[in-house]
């Protein structure tokens, strides 16, 4: 068992608010991020939305932190607080308000949510993944419901804009909640996480997720400090065939 201190909170918080960000098309740096989130200065003259993108995690890294200490489960009023949170001042429209007119993703194959249904839709998604999470014995079972829905929070689409960000976070927050390490999609690997939403490829995402699992492992393991512990994170061993893992217990 691991647990992640607040270093490692920090570090996250600026990987999340980098990354997540920079999918959207943001150009700030992970350097200048870091730099406006951990040392407070703003390096060079910079876009106000992109500015604002990235502040936003200041804000929902506390709120994150407080959720999980609380046992909070996921809820529609939960997934619109982050969307107010990650959006604010950052959207054309009204941050944490679902889409009243209907939605499309650029080159999907498939219809999002019409607006009508949205709070219907958000309310079995979050039935649904809670009930994938609990009912899981392995890592592997977590990762998998949690990309589940990922992919299908991408199909509801419930928000006008802002919704790739949310669904991240919302990754991010199953995983920890869940006790595993958690997935933070790189920039660089937009391309393919991409495209394995775009074709709804499960077994792609989840195996991509792992592997970025095993990487976040080591990177928890480097901001450990025993006398600033919080939140256990199981130190999991995950093979390449994804099959021996150890059945752990929450």
């Amino acid at each position: 068992m691991l647990y992640l201190s607040q270093d490692y909170f920090n570090h996250l918080m600026v990987k999340m608010a980098h990354h997540s960000t920079a999918i959207e098309g943001n150009t700030l740096t992970q350097g200048e991020t870091k730099s406006i989130l951990i040392d407070g200065y703003i390096p060079r003259a910079m876009d106000m939305r992109e500015l604002n993108e990235v502040l936003n995690y200041k804000t929902y890294m506390p709120q994150m932190i407080e959720a999980l200490k609380n046992k909070t489960k996921i809820s529609t009023g939960f997934i619109q607080l982050i969307h107010k949170t990650l959006c604010n001042e950052a959207i054309q429209a009204i941050p944490g308000k679902f889409k009243i007119i209907p939605n499309m993703i650029i080159g999907a194959d498939f219809e999002t949510t019409p607006p009508y249904m949205v709070h219907e839709e958000l309310e079995n998604w979050h039935q649904n993944l809670k009930y994938q999470l609990d009912n899981a014995k392995t890592n592997t079972d977590i990762v998998e419901g949690i990309c589940r829905q990922h992919i299908q929070f991408e199909h509801i689409h419930p928000f006008p804009d802002g919704n790739g960000r949310v669904g991240r976070a919302l990754m991010v927050y199953s995983c920890i909640q869940y006790k595993v390490p958690a997935i933070v999609i790189p920039v660089e690997e937009k391309k393919r996480y991409i495209n394995y939403l775009n074709t709804e490829n499960l077994k792609g995402l989840v195996d991509f997720s792992m592997e970025l699992q095993k990487k976040e492992i080591q990177v928890i393991k480097a901001f450990y400090h025993k006398n600033e512990c919080s939140f256990p994170i199981h130190d999991i061993s995950i093979d390449e065939n994804l099959k021996n893992e150890t059945t752990f217990s929450r």
